[in-house]
């Protein structure tokens, strides 16, 4: 009789849901606005080191989460030293990547917010 009840996600995998959405959210929305403040042209620079440096540091991370961080803001870095060569081509790049990452994180969210009433409606039975 227990297996007709309705299976609960995990509480870590809802927790990790709602960590992966705000993250890429945050993420998405921050890459946008990098992205805007290249084409500033001292701003532009100043940003695409730093972005690099940042990303080199996340690659010598120890746990995963720092290496895919890092790789991500090293390949903004570079992209955003390239745009001053390309600046279509690497602006463009950049854009479709936030709003990947942000469709990515609102995803997420969505999930988590589902799950929660899922689990909310649950417990109220």
């Amino acid at each position: 009789m227990s297996d007709q009840y309705p299976v609960e996600q995990k509480p870590r995998d809802l927790a990790d849901q709602g960590t992966k959405g705000v993250m890429a959210t945050a993420g998405g929305t921050g890459l946008l606005i990098v992205n805007s403040l290249l084409g500033v042209p001292v701003v532009g620079w100043v940003l695409s080191v730093g972005m690099l440096v940042l990303g080199l540091t996340g690659l010598s991370g120890k746990t995963k989460t720092d290496k895919v961080s890092g790789g991500v803001f090293a390949t903004a870095g570079v992209l955003g030293g390239v745009s001053l060569l390309l600046p279509g081509v690497t602006r463009s790049l950049l854009g479709l990547g936030g709003i990947g990452l942000l469709i990515y994180g609102l995803f997420n969210l969505g999930g988590f917010v589902s799950g929660l009433r899922k689990k909310k409606n649950g417990k109220r039975r």
